[in-house]
């Protein structure tokens, strides 16, 4: 497959509306709020799945409207991208493959991606809704990461999982968020069921990151503790805006979308 495979696949992929608002920690997407409404103090987020501390609207939170958020009215600190980032995070998610695919390799040989018509969201519960979503492995030309595995709904990235991150010695999970330019401000849950693997979660609540006004989680693992087949993930996990919202269905039982559920 050639590099640009994966243009040619999604020429129908069209974005359909852009982020939701509201409060970025929140699980449950709040009311509208009329345009020209004096925004209340934000409620201080609350435990993942939960509405914010004292219900009702969520006001917007303060930050740049584009890019990532900086600063947040409970005061709590926030996510960070790092201007040390190997590949531009922030100028990659939320584009449609051509930007993406610009600050990427080739596809990985032999990789053919895939598509399907479905999304999911964890907003706490597992909700699915009609979308056209494609992934896709591509080399790093950055040569920092073996993969670069990006994943796409309705024509814009969603998500970036770096795969062989560098490093030497006992793997730190904090480390391999760096290495791809993150600092989280949360503690993560940690999976260790896998008597091989472990897994450090952050959900919405924890990872507090959002970038383009759209929450993403965060995913680290690592296999019998090493640099070479750990594995750092940023998804999208937002609140489903009004045309997600008119697409969601029920899977048939025993049917189960790919998709990995937070930690």
């Amino acid at each position: 497959m050639s590099r640009r495979s994966l243009v040619v696949a999604l020429p129908l992929l069209v974005p359909l509306v852009s982020g939701c608002s509201g409060d970025p920690y929140a699980q449950a997407p709040p009311p509208a709020v009329a345009a020209k409404a004096t925004p209340a103090a934000t409620p201080p987020p609350s435990a993942d799945g939960k509405t914010p501390a004292g219900g009702g609207a969520a006001a917007k939170p303060t930050g740049p409207r584009k890019g990532v958020l900086t600063k947040h009215d409970d005061g709590k600190p926030v996510a960070k991208v790092l201007p040390t980032a190997p590949l531009p995070l922030v100028k990659m998610l939320g584009e449609p493959p051509p930007t993406v695919e610009s600050f990427l390799g080739p596809v990985v040989a032999g990789s053919k991606g895939g598509m399907r018509d479905s999304c999911v969201r964890y907003i706490p519960n597992r909700t699915w809704f009609r979308c056209k979503f494609a992934w896709q492995r591509y080399t790093d030309k950055t040569n920092n990461f073996k993969v670069v595995h990006v994943t796409y709904e309705d024509g814009k990235a969603t998500g970036l999982a770096f795969e062989g991150i560098p490093g030497a010695g006992e793997f730190d999970y904090t480390q391999a968020l760096r290495k791809v330019g993150l600092e989280l401000p949360g503690e993560p849950k940690l999976d260790d069921s896998q008597s091989d693997a472990k897994v450090w979660s952050w959900f919405n609540s924890t990872a507090r990151l959002m970038i383009h006004d759209r929450q993403y989680r965060v995913r680290v693992s690592s296999v019998e503790g090493g640099w070479d087949r750990a594995k750092v993930e940023l998804i999208l996990n937002d609140a489903l805006n009004d045309s997600e919202k008119s697409r969601m269905f029920v899977p048939e039982e025993g049917a189960s979308p790919d998709a990995d559920a937070p930690g």
